[in-house]
């Protein structure tokens, strides 16, 4: 039985780690706060995609929902973005990029609502490059609150363990 339960354990951690980079929309670079406010986004104040908690990447593929009437101009990136963030946006690093990652930014109006990143159309989950093995790996999505009173970022942070450490915690 003990045997099972720490295979079990052990399982549920390598998924957790799989899960640990996370994508969300907030209002400064450092993914403080998931609540901003309607309006324009066009210089000083803006609304940035980050990749959060990310232990390596070169690259990702969501897309971003947003508040209906909002109008996005363009998606600013010091990387190389390309295809429509509301349906299919393909992000390329062009190298190896850890922690919180400044994605791009949105140039344009948003409205009073609630903001969702999600999976590109056509695939079941966000997507992102891992830098180690350079294979797809899954992240999860956060919700943005825009104008309208605040519920949880849906933030998942998990740290990754070795299997000898998981075996301890049960000696």
């Amino acid at each position: 039985m003990k045997k099972v339960l720490l295979l079990m354990v052990g399982i549920l951690m390598v998924a957790n780690v799989a899960m640990a980079d996370h994508i969300g929309l907030y209002l400064d670079a450092t993914g403080a706060s998931c609540v901003l406010p309607a309006g324009g986004y066009f210089t000083g104040l803006q609304a940035n995609v980050l990749q959060k908690f990310s232990l390596g990447a070169t690259g990702l593929r969501f897309s971003l929902s947003l508040p209906a009437g909002s109008n996005v101009l363009a998606f600013s990136s010091v990387f190389t973005a390309s295809g429509t963030l509301g349906a299919d946006m393909t992000v390329g690093y062009g190298s190896c990029q850890t922690g919180t990652i400044n994605v791009g930014a949105i140039i344009g109006t948003l409205t009073a609502g609630v903001a969702q990143a999600g999976p590109a159309q056509g695939f079941p989950q966000i997507i992102y490059t891992d830098c180690a093995t350079f294979a797809e790996k899954p992240a999860s999505g956060g919700t943005a609150y825009i104008g309208v009173t605040p519920g949880s970022c849906n933030e998942v942070a998990t740290e990754p363990s070795t299997w000898g450490q998981v075996k301890a915690l049960y000696r």
